[in-house]
């Protein structure tokens, strides 16, 4: 990798110092949340933020959640969009450059994620996204976005919501993969509350700390109710062309991209 003018070197987030001897030299630097939703990425961020001053970059690139832009309290901002609205603003606060990309939720999270579950929900997806539909993003086009960033094909001081090319509903990405793999399951839209309800009584933990072994979900409550509400609430009906804008690509539709995963579509037991 050397070879190529890449160097791998270890450093982690809650280490200042590992992060400074990494970042010496370098003029930008890009980071991604942990999945330590709460105080623990919030600090670690703070970390990162710290270290690039301390060591003379100047621009910082980091890849938020779409509804960060909130301009609500921030502990009136939803579960998932909280911690990254609490970072967008200790960048802001920094006076580092920036340029930030709000992701929509990943395409690659319904086979990754939820469709894992259908089984142990009784071949059932079970959703709170009430018939709204959202333009899911390809997780592979944000790292072209993100490479891109860090390359400065972006105006500095800058935020980009990465899309992908069309809102979708989750029924028919539901019906689609079920279509392949010949799976026979029921899509079931519930409510905030009954769903809430229905996992906990299945015993899935309330934070990321909670004890996932015995579970095929791996999203904690909040993080899963989240997902829906980001759809049901319209969040995600904008699409943007930053994808094709910054990469020269056109973003990748669900069917596309989901293929990759067909060997692990659910299937009748």
């Amino acid at each position: 990798m050397g070879g190529k003018g890449i160097q791998v070197v270890p450093a982690t987030y809650d280490d200042v110092d590992t992060l400074k001897k990494v970042f010496e030299g370098a003029e930008a630097v890009a980071f991604i949340s942990t999945w330590l939703i709460g105080d623990g990425r919030r600090n670690q961020a703070k970390n990162v933020i710290r270290a690039a001053k301390e060591t003379g970059v100047k621009r910082i690139c980091y890849t938020s959640f779409v509804g960060a832009g909130s301009d609500k309290p921030n502990e009136e901002v939803p579960f998932l969009p909280r911690d990254h609205h609490f970072i967008e603003h200790e960048i802001y606060a920094s006076g580092l450059d920036y340029n930030i990309q709000r992701n929509w939720l990943y395409q690659n999270n319904i086979p990754q994620f939820f469709a894992q579950s259908w089984h142990f929900t009784e071949d059932r997806w079970l959703v709170n996204s009430h018939g709204v539909p959202g333009a899911y993003v390809a997780r592979e086009d944000c790292g072209r976005v993100f490479g891109a960033l860090l390359l400065g094909k972006q105006e500095k001081n800058t935020v980009v919501d990465v899309t992908g090319p069309e809102p979708v509903l989750d029924k028919d990405i539901f019906e689609w993969m079920n279509n392949i793999s010949g799976y026979k399951a029921e899509f079931v839209d519930m409510s905030d509350e009954d769903l809430r309800a229905y996992w906990l009584g299945r015993g899935l933990p309330t934070d990321v700390y909670g004890d996932f072994s015995k579970l095929p979900m791996k999203l904690c409550i909040g993080d899963l109710l989240c997902c829906g509400e980001t759809l049901a609430n319209g969040s995600m009906n904008k699409v943007t062309d930053t994808v094709e804008r910054l990469t020269g690509r056109k973003p990748l539709g669900y069917k596309e991209n989901l293929l990759q995963y067909k060997e692990i579509f659910p299937k009748n037991q």
